[in-house]
């Protein structure tokens, strides 16, 4: 099937041309509240102003993946993706590493262990973020003794566990700010 032809690509464009026409019209505008911990940029990612971390808004853009797969698809994501009109270029998203995960789970919660915006209460489905999973997501963490496991951490009480690479796990990106 051509490029031209193909309904991924076509996708792409529309996601592309949308960006370039009215940036913020497939997502609601950034809520800008200097007391959050998150802020909704408006373009497809969400800024942690405890780390300086851009996480990417839609934590379920690419479903479950293994590890490698998880990691070509950091590799490539760029504006114009998922959503995404943040004007970022390939090669700037990646899997968050095991430190990084630590930093952004909150202990107080189950299901999934985050907080919401202003870190005061448990998250719910678009404070800030949205299609969270209380599951495994990969970090980019590969365990210092077994080259084929790498961290993950589970959502649902924020615990993180090691798994082989080939098992497969949500992903959710991030890239620094």
């Amino acid at each position: 099937m051509s490029s031209k032809n193909n309904p991924i690509n076509n996708l792409n464009i529309m996601v592309q041309k949308a960006c370039r026409e009215k940036p913020k019209y497939m997502l609601p505008p950034a809520r800008v509240d200097s007391k959050n911990r998150y802020t909704d940029n408006g373009d497809g990612t969400v800024t942690d102003k405890k780390t300086g971390l851009i996480w990417l808004k839609n934590a379920n853009a690419f479903g479950r993946q293994d590890w490698y797969s998880a990691q070509k698809f950091a590799s490539q994501m760029a504006d114009g993706q998922y959503y995404l009109c943040d004007g970022s270029e390939p090669g700037v998203w990646r899997l968050p590493t095991k430190n990084e995960w630590q930093t952004m789970l909150d202990m107080r919660y189950k299901w999934p262990a985050l907080s919401n915006a202003a870190g005061t209460a448990h998250w719910t489905e678009g404070e800030p973020f949205v299609g969270v999973q209380s599951s495994g997501y990969w970090s980019a963490t590969t365990l210092a003794f077994a080259e084929s496991y790498a961290w993950y951490v589970a959502l649902f009480h924020g615990k993180i566990f090691n798994a082989p690479k080939t098992f497969t796990r949500y992903l959710w990106l991030v890239r620094d700010g």
